[in-house]
């Protein structure tokens, strides 16, 4: 488990603990509550978003129900939108014990496997593998297309919390060095990117964004031997008193796409419009970034990812600042995503009783 994912459960254990107190104003339990009224209630603060007094309420019923697969379905989802996958495979692995090809467990199930294997896939390839999370890869139980369907559910969607891809584990001054570049005649690409992430990182996230301008250069090398040259990331930590440095390898460029394509005209005799194959003018912009963040303490590589976008404009005289922008705002979330928790939204199903 990457030290992003354990500093993520035990925010999420933090979360589950206060989650555990009733919030001011709600309706409190007594005896008296039927079984209906509680889940009717929770499937209300569900369907608001209120996961924590939803998942509270559920828990109550699975005191007296500790085997009830529904309320154990229930509980799975709250658990994930609080934060807590490995409490949430739990919860729906024990739901799917208790019966045999039910629908909305199966589902959700399912599609907890498909949302938290791909996270683990965009992570920096330390991540583990989505069984080795702990969910498993086969359903258990009945795996014939006979499936009960039991209960009322309704489909909500829920925002489940993504921890940061690098642990920065209390680092926080952060130096945007030079990145490698090919010179190019359509734009100083080098600045360009600096300036674009710096502006990102100050914006969005709570880093201490260094103000070296122009920023350090850094050696002409490979990106493998720029990454081994370890003495170079602590000179320019001990420099700048940087805890983590960022760089990598940026290629931009544009070429010519133009060709003939089907086309759709409106014809002057008939009002009707016609596919025509025309010759279109056209160029295609590539944007590819390879982006790496060093220890400035140790000159070890923390973080590595490969980025590539594209875009393609009409004509043949398109503005290539422009083109640039809006490539680097396409990569903008993924490169946040590196040291910045996220949320993701996916589908689950909650039962109603």
């Amino acid at each position: 488990m990457s030290s992003s994912a354990r500093s993520w459960r035990r925010q999420g254990a933090i979360a589950l603990t206060v989650c555990l107190l009733v919030p001011v104003g709600v309706p409190s339990v007594s005896a008296k509550d039927s079984y209906l009224e509680i889940m009717k209630f929770a499937a209300d603060m569900a369907r608001r978003g209120n996961w924590r007094e939803a998942k509270y309420r559920w828990e109550l019923v699975a005191k007296k129900e500790p085997d009830n697969p529904r309320i154990l379905n229930n509980l799975g989802v709250a658990l994930e939108a609080l934060g807590d996958a490995d409490a949430a495979r739990a919860s729906y692995e024990k739901a799917l014990s208790l019966t045999k090809g039910e629908t909305v467990i199966d589902a959700n199930h399912r599609r907890a496997v498909r949302f938290w294997r791909k996270v683990d896939e965009t992570g920096d390839g330390s991540a583990p593998a989505y069984d080795q999370r702990g969910f498993v890869r086969q359903v258990p139980g009945d795996s014939s297309n006979k499936r009960k369907k039991k209960g009322k559910s309704f489909k909500v969607a829920v925002k489940l919390p993504v921890p940061a891809r690098l642990d920065l584990d209390g680092r926080q001054e952060l130096l945007v060095a030079s990145f490698l570049t090919r010179e190019s005649d359509l734009l100083d690409i080098n600045r360009e990117l600096v300036r674009f992430i710096r502006s990102e990182f100050r914006k969005h996230t709570e880093l201490e964004i260094l103000p070296v301008v122009p920023p350090p250069a850094v050696p002409e090398q490979t990106i493998e031997d720029l990454i081994a040259n370890a003495e170079f990331w602590k000179h320019l930590g001990r420099e700048y008193d940087a805890d983590v440095i960022v760089s990598g390898v940026m290629r931009y460029d544009r070429k010519d796409a133009s060709a003939f394509r089907d086309v759709d005209i409106v014809s002057p005799t008939t009002g009707q419009k016609v596919r025509q194959s025309r010759f279109v003018e056209q160029e295609r912009f590539m944007y590819e970034l390879d982006i790496i963040f060093m220890d400035g303490a140790t000159g070890d590589l923390l973080f590595r990812d490969r980025l590539q976008r594209s875009v393609l404009f009409r004509g043949t005289q398109n503005d290539p600042i422009t083109a640039f922008y809006e490539l680097s705002d396409t990569i903008a979330p993924d490169v946040l995503a590196i040291v910045r928790p996220r949320t993701r939204e996916d589908i689950r199903f909650v039962y109603k009783k």
